[in-house]
Order: C-alpha cells, then sequence, then structure tokens
C-alpha cells in the first residue's frame, strides 16, 4: 500500500516538474512526458483500487 502512495507521489512530481518545464521552454516534449505520466499514475490509481477491492472482497470469500 505504502509503494503504491510514493509511486503516486513521485509520478505527480514528476508531472508538475515536466509541465513547469513545458511551460518555461515551451517544448513539446515535456507536455507529451507529462501526458505520459498522467496515463501511469490513471494505471496506478486503477491497480491501487482494485487492490483495495480485492481485499474487501476477500473478507467474503
Amino acid at each position: 500500500m505504502i509503494l503504491f502512495r510514493w509511486m503516486v507521489l513521485l509520478m505527480a512530481l514528476a508531472m508538475v516538474l515536466c509541465l513547469a518545464a513545458y511551460t518555461v521552454t515551451g517544448q513539446v516534449i515535456w507536455r507529451q512526458r507529462a501526458v505520459q505520466m498522467l496515463k501511469w499514475m490513471v494505471v496506478l490509481g486503477l491497480g491501487f483500487f482494485g487492490l483495495l477491492i480485492l481485499r474487501r472482497a476477500a473478507v467474503f470469500i
């Protein structure tokens, strides 16, 4: 659980830094990297909530 939280936190920080670099430089590659980070954050979020659901479902099995 703590691993997921740290990964999301670090990816959010990386995304903010990429967006800041895009704002300062205007290079499109930084925006593309930020969008890529956002995609992986969504995947991690789905995995996190899937894990929570599976832990709750294990009680009923």
